[in-house]
């Protein structure tokens, strides 16, 4: 086409058409970020991007720096160099989008948050838990690129250089918004506890000093004060250090404060909170203090020394000195006891000098403290001793006691006399006994005293005694004793004490993915709703705590050993004179019997257990709490387990372990004693050993205690000491179906949530208890977290109609909709998701309660029955994977995006979504939008009419007849998509010889000059002024037997001009057509409804009916349509005839526009001259003779005119719409049944081409019907 005929073109579309555009506008926002209470919350609003490729933010990296220039280009360092904490993928959650579900083209904001758990720990583990409440940090984007579908093409990537280089981006420099951004840090309130315990880790439970001081912000000051000394459990205990420990690392004992005796810094504590919370520790030991003193026999203190505090049963140990000197004079020891600060008077475990323990003593301490007691005195060489001997302990109604005084005495020089100095709380049975003589080197004595007890439980007795060498030398000792009164022995005494306990269960659970053993999902990472959890818990298969106390005691046993003593001896008397009268003396024997009763008081000792304390706890269930079980709590039974059994029994009184022995009073055989010449004294003999032998052991039992058919404490009768008792053993773990359960289904009513922090609780109860014990619960630490994520995917799709998409362009990436015909969506419940256990590629349809698609054009069900509004939300069975629906004629043209969801079992009412699948598990809805195309049609081309007369019958019902026979041409005996339409040969194309249904005419093909009148539909929107149908003609000649056909030119002569070619520039002629002509039969009511549509869908000025008889008038008005080489059928030549019977709320005047009928009409030259295509005919006529019979010209056959039939939209000649033939994916013309060749009546075979419509005579023309005259 030369640039002639081009303008020519531009200027008549420039007349028939209106132009106009829309502008396309893109939005993009850099992002909100702040943090609040601990939490990084942001939100990003962006809309699609100019191309498919997107950032997208995933992470951010923390810092307290600013790595960022304010220079253009923006520059920013490495973030994770140094101190950083980087949080993305799981744990940056979506919490919000606005709109939801998002309108394809509006701006989308979106909600994120990093929670302030993960926060806390990121800076604490990065360094920064030096962080103040209202400090700077600085936030650095972690970001990836992503395809039009989301996913992920590259990164992730941390620095602002990176993300740059990552894709071309339209516009790099708006990603400096992400980087660098100042974010003052808003501290949430963490808590700060008091914790007191003891030096050996356990806790003393109180309020008053184990308590939550309360919630502060991260910085903010504490000031705390610990108390000195605590009681707990009859215990005093003493601070000995206080520190602080971080909540993040309880391992550490930050500002460590001891030796509190000095330091006020160990009570009184000020500090900052740590990040993530503080715990404030003291630690506290029993304040059990021991003493070394050195006095003298009288109490008079010589020195005091502390040994320090010692836990109840600890060892202390002390050595004494030989000698110590005070005020000048030297002391030597020789004695030493232990006193408990309970019982001060009462002493223990006493070494006389000589004694081999006398100076290296050791003790287990006693509850209230020891102290070691070390007797001295003034060295002598007089050495004296003293003990008083009387009962410990008496009867309730004694008032007097009877004891000795007993001294002995060595000294180097003989002894000379002793004096009773001082007597306190007694008397001398005899007055006299107070002084005395001695002789000899060494000596001993025996004073009986009577001690009276009158009043009060008990009486101290003290006796000193001072003793005389023959040089004036003298020695001195002073001993005690108390008498309490009580049973008749000794007050029991505690010893030895076993304490032991197993009080920690070491319980620990799992709630995982059933079955054990065969974990369908990691519930870390996600578990879906309607899936079910098993519960197990493991502990200690039972629990006790025991104090086993050894009693130890002496009674006192009084026994009176008596012995008689037969006193000889001679007398000298006057006898008679002898015989010389002289006088004499005779021997007179002489005899007496004196008894001796001594009185001694026989110490015997004893030692039995008793239970002081004990708790046996079997288990009796546990209980476990999630999110995601059933109510959120699941009660383990035991199964196949039995508590301990226990036997045991408790006496607390003495007699009940206890048997006194059986004795009676010792008269020894009887003794004389020869006194010569004088009675015999009486000697001083000690009968104690007589006495030990006549009393036989106390014999002793324990409590009693089998555990578990075991005899841990034996209550068997042994004399003095009973058996010590054994331990309980270790409580094994229980076995792993004890406390177990499985087929806990999660409610499909629960929302996604990550990490859902689990609780548990174990209940043991008491199955023995003595002195104590009630039943017992512990806290199930370290139970996983379950992650609830019910996974959905939409991996929906629109079929490609392309087997009748007529488009010269199909677009790329978009399902093509043909109108008037189904289309099927697919909503597949299967595809990938999250690449974790149990998820993965596969089916999801368990976990889908709907699946919905939009569609933003009204469509028809399958059966086209119900019609289904645009913009309606459709339900599919979830089962079903395919869909058919119908695409109404008067949808408009045009690129759609459809819309598709798929909802988790539990999506919640107010939900978000993502695209594909729900990976993020804050979305509950898996979307798809699926780009798609609605497109028209261009069909049903057909040859009305024929000026030739030969064809008059054909088309007329009689020769001069108006009336249409309704015989017509078509393309094929197939219809629009391809199924049968009814006609049958010959009326098909091309119009040839054969054609003609009269036997007589099957020579007959059209002469040259007459037009064939033809019509073609389209469907769609067609129906603007802007809108026609572009038809080229393209000719062919083929000679008679079908051979030879090729391309040609064609000239023909108008007036004085000879030999135009046809679409030359010199090619002027013009041709009309008129729509409301008498043979091409147009419908009144046709016109009318036309007229009707345009009139409602314009909104013309004026009277509709006005309107309508000016259509009808204009309409038998001839339209210009081209010429020869092309011609441009206009909306003038246009009638509307879709259906009007609609749905209710469907535009009738739409519905009819929708479907286009085009009329128009072609013919050749009268007098066409063909050359072969490209033939120089002008060069031609300068070598050659031209004239109308020149050689050169073709004859004897046929010319073939073939039409491409375009649509043009909008007046774009440039870029037609549909295509009859030459679109790249159908070939309506084909699709109609166009035959490629055929067989003429004389047997003679032709091929065609697609777009052949009619053969003219090569050497027919009409004048021949009407001789010659005229181009046509």
């Amino acid at each position: 086409m030369n640039k002639l005929h081009k303008r020519f073109l531009s200027m008549l579309l420039a007349c028939l058409f209106l132009f106009f555009s829309i502008p396309t506008s893109v939005f993009a926002g850099p992002p909100d970020v702040r943090t609040e209470n601990g939490t990084i919350k942001f939100k990003i609003t962006s809309t699609a991007a100019t191309s498919s490729i997107k950032y997208r933010t995933v992470g951010w990296t923390v810092r307290r720096d600013q790595l960022c220039t304010n220079s253009t280009p923006k520059q920013c360092g490495d973030p994770r160099s140094g101190q950083h904490a980087s949080f993305l993928d799981q744990q940056v959650r979506q919490v919000g989008q606005e709109p939801n579900p998002p309108i394809p083209g509006q701006p989308v904001t979106t909600y994120y948050e990093v929670s302030e758990a993960l926060v806390t720990e990121g800076m604490w583990n990065a360094g920064m838990g030096d962080i103040k409440d209202n400090d700077d940090l600085y936030l650095y984007a972690i970001m990836v690129s992503i395809d039009g579908n989301g996913n992920v093409r590259k990164g992730p990537f941390y620095t602002l250089d990176e993300i740059k280089r990552a894709e071309p981006w339209a516009h790099p420099d708006d990603l400096d918004d992400y980087f660098g951004i100042h974010v003052p840090y808003r501290s949430a309130e963490f808590p700060v506890d008091v914790i007191a315990k003891t030096v050996g880790g356990k806790v003393i439970e109180q309020p008053q000093v184990t308590f939550q001081k309360g919630k502060f912000k991260v910085g903010e000051t504490i000031n705390h004060e610990f108390p000195e000394t605590i009681e707990d459990n009859g215990k005093t205990y003493k601070i000995v250090r206080s520190y602080l420990s971080p909540k993040q690392d309880p391992t550490r004992k930050d500002w460590l404060q001891e030796d509190p005796d000095t330091n006020p810094k160990v009570r009184t504590r000020s500090f900052t909170v740590h990040l993530g919370g503080t715990d404030a520790v003291a630690e506290y030991a029993e304040n059990n203090p021991v003493k070394a003193i050195y006095q003298k026999e009288d109490g008079t203190k010589l020195k005091e020394m502390d040994k320090g505090v010692f836990a109840t049963g600890d060892e202390a140990n002390h050595t004494f000195e030989e000698q110590v000197t005070y005020g000048g004079q030297t002391y030597e020891i020789i004695r030493s006891y232990i006193t408990n600060n309970n019982k001060p008077d009462e002493k223990l475990f006493i070494q006389e000098k000589g004694d081999p323990k006398l100076k290296e003593r050791s003790i287990l301490v006693g509850s209230g403290g020891s102290n070691f007691i070390g007797i001295y005195k003034i060295p002598s060489s007089v050495t004296v001793t003293s003990r008083i001997e009387a009962p410990e302990t008496v009867d309730q109604n004694v008032t007097e006691v009877d004891g000795n005084f007993v001294f002995e005495v060595k000294s180097l020089k003989n002894l000379q006399s002793y004096e009773i100095t001082d007597i306190r709380n007694a008397r001398l049975v005899q007055t006299g006994d107070k002084t005395g003589n001695l002789s000899g080197t060494s000596t001993s004595k025996t004073i009986p005293i009577k001690i009276p007890f009158t009043s009060g439980d008990k009486v101290s007795v003290q006796i000193t005694i001072v003793v005389k060498d023959v040089d004036g030398n003298t020695g001195d000792s002073t001993s005690d004793h108390t008498v309490r009164k009580g049973d008749g022995g000794g007050e029991p005494q505690p010893g030895d004490s076993q304490q032991d306990e197993a009080m920690e269960p070491n319980v620990s659970a799992v709630i995982q993915a059933d079955a054990r053993g065969a974990e369908k999902f990691d519930v870390l990472q996600g578990i879906p709703t309607s899936e079910s959890l098993y519960v197990n818990a493991l502990a200690k298969s039972y629990l006790y705590r025991n104090t086993f106390t050894e009693t130890t005691g002496t009674k006192q046993y009084t026994i009176q050993v008596s012995k008689t003593y037969t006193l000889t001896w001679t007398e000298t008397q006057s006898g008679p004179p002898d015989a010389d009268g002289n006088p004499t003396t005779i021997t007179v024997p002489r005899s007496d019997t004196q008894t001796v009763t001594k009185n001694y008081s026989i110490e015997r000792k004893y030692s039995f257990w008793t239970i002081q304390n004990l708790e046996v706890y079997g288990i009796q269930k546990a209980i476990v709490s999630n999110y995601a079980l059933p109510s959120g709590t699941v009660t383990l039974e035991p199964n196949g387990y039995a508590p301990p059994t226990v036997s045991a029994a408790h006496d607390a009184s003495l007699n009940a372990h206890i048997i006194d022995p059986v004795y009676s009073n010792v008269t020894l055989p009887g003794q004389t004693i020869s006194g010569g010449s004088s009675r015999p004294s009486v000697p001083n003999e000690d009968w104690r050993s007589t006495a030990e032998s006549a009393i036989g052991k106390i014999k002793v039992k324990n409590d009693s205690f089998i555990f578990n058919g075991n005899t841990i404490m034996d209550n068997r009768i042994v004399e003095e000491k009973a058996p010590t008792p054994g331990a309980i053993p270790a409580p094994p773990m229980i076995g792993q179906d004890v406390l177990y359960g499985s087929g806990y289904v999660i409610d499909a009513g629960k929302t996604n949530k990550a990490n859902q922090p689990s609780t548990g609780t174990i209940f043991y109860t008491l199955v023995k208890g003595i002195g104590g014990g009630e039943n017992k619960s512990y806290p199930i630490g370290g139970i996983n977290p379950v992650t609830v994520h019910t996974p959905v995917v939409n991996y929906a799709s629109v079929s490609d109609d392309q087997a009748h998409n007529q488009k010269t362009q199909p677009t790329a990436g978009r399902s093509a909709l043909i109108l008037d015909r189904p289309f099927t969506v697919m909503i597949p419940t299967s595809g990938p998701h999250k690449d974790i256990k149990g998820y993965g590629n596969r089916d999801y349809a368990k976990y889908v309660r709907d699946k919905q698609v939009r569609f933003p054009f009204d469509v028809y069900k399958a059966d086209r029955t119900a019609l289904v509004p645009k913009d309606t939300w459709v339900s599919i069975p979830v089962g079903q994977l395919q869909t058919t629906f119908y695409l109404p004629v008067w949808v408009d043209e045009g690129n759609y995006d459809v819309l598709f969801r798929t909802f988790a079992e539990n999506s919640p009412a107010s939900f978000t979504s993502q695209m594909n699948a729900n990976l993020d598990l804050s979305n509950h809805v898996a979307t798809q939008v699926v780009p798609v195309e609605v497109i028209g049609r261009l069909y049903d081309f057909r040859i009305t009419d024929i000026a030739d007369f030969a064809w008059e019958s054909v088309f007329r019902t009689q020769k001069g007849s108006a009336t249409p026979t309704g015989n017509a041409y078509w393309v094929g005996t197939k219809g629009i998509d391809g199924a049968p339409r009814g006609n049958t040969p010959p009326y098909v194309l091309p119009v040839r010889q054969g054609s003609h249904p009269e036997s007589g005419k099957k020579n007959v093909a059209v002469k040259t000059g007459y037009h064939v009148k033809f019509e073609v539909m389209t469907k769609g929107n067609m129906f603007g002024s802007g809108d026609g149908i572009k038809v080229t003609p393209t000719f062919y000649f083929v000679d008679s037997k079908g051979r030879n056909r090729q391309e040609v030119d064609l000239y023909y002569h108008s007036g004085s001009q000879r030999f135009i070619r046809i679409g030359s520039s010199d090619d002027a002629e013009k041709r009309y057509v008129t729509l409301d002509a008498r043979l091409r039969n147009v419908p009144k009511q046709e016109l009318t409804d036309t007229a009707a549509t345009l009139w409602a869908l314009n909104g013309s000025p004026g009277a509709r009916q006005t309107f309508i008889d000016q259509y009808v008038k204009d309409a038998q008005k001839p339209t210009y349509v081209g010429g020869y080489d092309i011609m441009l059928l206009p909306p003038r030549l246009r009638t509307f005839v879709g259906s009007m019977q609609v749905p209710s709320g469907i535009d009738a005047a739409r519905a009819n526009a929708s479907v286009q009928k085009w009329f128009g009409e072609y013919s050749l030259p009268a007098a066409p001259y063909v050359v072969p295509k490209g033939f120089n005919l002008a060069e031609y006529g300068r070598t050659h003779r031209l004239d109308d019979h020149a050689p050169v010209f073709l004859k004897d056959g046929y010319i073939i005119v073939n039409f491409n039939i375009e649509t043009i939209r909008n007046q774009d000649l440039n870029h037609p719409h549909l295509q009859y033939k030459n679109a790249p994916l159908d070939n309506q013309w084909r699709m109609e049944g166009f035959q490629r060749s055929f067989v003429d009546p004389y047997g003679a075979t032709f091929s065609l081409l697609d777009g052949d419509v009619v053969f003219y005579h090569a050497d027919l023309s009409s004048y021949d019907d009407f001789g010659t005259g005229g181009t046509h």
